[in-house]
C-alpha cells in the first residue's frame, strides 16, 4: 500500500469498497485472464473477489487455487443460472453489509486500468444511482451499447434473435450485465437477481426494479472494459441451448412486467412469425441449395415449435438437485 492506495484484495473479515462476483462456466482460459485484469482496476479502493465455479470439469478450480490464492472460490455442486450464481454473493453482502458495492463481472471480460475506481467515483458522486456501467468494447476495440431500450411487443415480433435485441437508449434504457456495478444499499431494498431467469433478461429485470424503486441507472464513459461477447454462452456444449433459453427468459420477463395473458398472446404471435420465416428460409434453401440457408430454416422451425412456458432441462435439473429451498439453489422468491 502506497499513499493510502489499496491495490491488493482485502480479506473477507473487513468491510471493503467493492466485492467482485465472477462466475466460471467451465471457461478456464478466460477465467485466468479476467482476474488478472482486476488489480490495476481498483486503484485507491479496498476490494475482494469471489469466483463461483459452476461445476467446471476443465481444471478451473486447480488453476484458481494455484494462480489466484487471494480470490475466494465457491464451488457449486450443481450447475446454476446466472442470477442464482451471483445471488450467492448478493445474499451475503445484503446480510452482513461487508461491501458498499458489488461488481458483477462476466468471465469473458477484461477490465482496463482504474475502470472500477472511475465507476465507484461516479456512483459516489450521485447517491441516487443504484447501478453503473462502463464503456464496453469488443476484442477489436469497437464500442458496444451498454444501455438498451426495454423490450416491447414490437421488438418481440420483429426479431428472430435468441437474446435481447433492442436499440440503444443511452438515457432511459436498462443496463447490460457483463460489467455492472451495483450499490449494495439498493440491493437491500429491491433484492438481487430474479432466479427464474436462468440466463438472459435478469439484468433487464433488475434494471426495471431499480427504476421502479426510484434508483437511478448511470454510465461511466471514462471507465472501459473489454467484453469478448458471448465467449461463454456460445462455447461448445451449451451453444445449442442458448436460443431457446433466450426465448424462455423473454417470455418470463413479459409475464412478470406485462402480464401472463399478454405474454402468452405475444408468444403465440412470435412463434407464428418464426414459422413464416422458417418457411421462407426453406424456400430459399431449396432454391440455392446452400447448407447455410437450409440450416437457418431448420433452426427457425425448431424455435417456432419451442414452447417457452416449459422450463428447459438445465433449469429443471438445477431445481431438482437443489430444491427451491436449497441454500445454494435457485429460488422463486420476491426477487
Amino acid at each position: 500500500m502506497e499513499g493510502g492506495q489499496v491495490d491488493e484484495p482485502e480479506p473477507s473479515a473487513r468491510e471493503v469498497d467493492v466485492e467482485v462476483s465472477i462466475v466460471d462456466h467451465e471457461n478456464r482460459d478466460m477465467v485466468r485472464t479476467c482476474p488478472r485484469s482486476l488489480r490495476g482496476a481498483f486503484r485507491g479502493l479496498a476490494w475482494r473477489a469471489t469466483v463461483i465455479d459452476n461445476l467446471s470439469r476443465d481444471g478451473s478450480l486447480d488453476m484458481l487455487a494455484t494462480d489466484f490464492p487471494d480470490v475466494a472460490v465457491i464451488a457449486n455442486s450443481v450447475r446454476l443460472g446466472f442470477g442464482a450464481n451471483h445471488n450467492q454473493v448478493v445474499r451475503r453482502l445484503v446480510a452482513d453489509r461487508s461491501a458498499r458495492y458489488l461488481l458483477v463481472l462476466n468471465d469473458d471480460t477484461e477490465l482496463e486500468a482504474e475502470a472500477v475506481t472511475r465507476m465507484v467515483r461516479t456512483a459516489d458522486r450521485q447517491a441516487d444511482l443504484g447501478a453503473v456501467v462502463p464503456t464496453v468494447v469488443d476484442g477489436q476495440g469497437r464500442p458496444a451499447p451498454t444501455r438498451l431500450a426495454y423490450p416491447s411487443a414490437r421488438s418481440w415480433l420483429r426479431t428472430d434473435r435468441f437474446d435481447v435485441n433492442e436499440p440503444p437508449d443511452p438515457k432511459g434504457g436498462w443496463l447490460q450485465g457483463s460489467c455492472l456495478l451495483l450499490r449494495v444499499e439498493a440491493l437491500r431494498e429491491v433484492g438481487g437477481f430474479d432466479e427464474r431467469f436462468f440466463l438472459f433478461y435478469e439484468d433487464v429485470d433488475l434494471s426495471a426494479r431499480l427504476v421502479q424503486a426510484s434508483w437511478g441507472l448511470g454510465t461511466c464513459p471514462e471507465a472501459r472494459v473489454v467484453h469478448h461477447g458471448h465467449a461463454t454462452v456460445l462455447r461448445p456444449g451449451i451453444a445449442h441451448l442458448t436460443p431457446r433459453q433466450g426465448l424462455r427468459s423473454r417470455y418470463l420477463y413479459f409475464c412478470k412486467h406485462v402480464g401472463p395473458r399478454q405474454a402468452a398472446l405475444l408468444s403465440a404471435a412470435g412463434r407464428s412469425v418464426m414459422l413464416a420465416r422458417a418457411a421462407k428460409a426453406a424456400l430459399t434453401g431449396a432454391r440455392t441449395r446452400r447448407p447455410a440457408d437450409r440450416e437457418r430454416a431448420r433452426r427457425l422451425l425448431g424455435l417456432a415449435r419451442f414452447d417457452p412456458r416449459k422450463p428447459l432441462a438445465q433449469e429443471a435439473e438445477a431445481r431438482a438437485a437443489c430444491g427451491d429451498g436449497g441454500s445454494s439453489g435457485p429460488r422463486n422468491g420476491p426477487w
